[in-house]
């Protein structure tokens, strides 16, 4: 009885660690800088979320994009674009 009540939470657990990425064989990958180029070039709906500070955001950061720091993502995400076609792509300072 007792396992039956902790599989619910564990599974919760997993989800919450476990990037949502890993459910969504080639939605998240890295690229560069010439690729992001590329994708600002051909895409007309594309969201750039800088995941930085205000403090680094505000020192410079890629024209539109807009700054959503990782300890504010849960506060902030309802912002994002329902439309879940649209590319959003996350940059940070690499230390997050």
């Amino acid at each position: 009885m007792r396992i039956t009540r902790l599989l619910p939470v564990l599974a919760i657990i997993i989800l919450c660690i476990v990037p949502a990425g890993c459910f969504f064989p080639g939605a998240i990958e890295d690229i560069d800088v010439k690729q992001l180029e590329s994708i600002i070039q051909k895409e007309t709906k594309l969201v750039i979320i800088d995941n930085r500070t205000e403090f680094e955001y505000s020192s410079g950061h890629i024209p539109g994009a807009v700054n959503i720091p990782q300890q504010a993502f849960p506060m902030l995400a309802s912002f994002l674009p329902a439309d879940k076609h649209i590319p959003l792509i996350f940059y940070c300072s690499g230390s997050s």
